[in-house]
């Protein structure tokens, strides 16, 4: 009895790199990004939230119609800030995602 033999060919494979994204591409990334920065930046800090903590305290500082536009102006800042938050973490998890591939 003749035995066949098969004969399996290892190929080893090179993993191919990346290509390089396009200068333009980059660069409107980057220029996006400090974007971002600035706009986060600009935005009111302590001192601005205090005053306002401050007004709020006085008597009589708004009317029944304009407490209840504070309240969902207040509300809408927060749902996005929160969502700001939130786009961050997942925009920085996909970095990082992408360089551990």
């Amino acid at each position: 009895m003749r035995t066949v033999m098969t004969r399996r060919k290892y190929v080893a494979t090179v993993a191919k790199s990346k290509p390089e994204a396009p200068a333009d591409q980059v660069q409107r990334f980057e220029r996006k990004l400090r974007e971002v920065k600035q706009a986060i930046a600009a935005l009111p800090g302590a001192q601005y939230h205090e005053e306002l903590l401050k007004t709020i305290r006085r008597a009589g500082w708004t009317t029944h119609a304009e407490g209840i536009f504070f309240d969902a102006v207040a509300e809408q800042i927060l749902a996005h800030a929160r969502d700001l938050q939130q786009l961050h973490q997942k925009l920085k998890a996909a970095f990082e995602a992408v360089q551990g591939q």
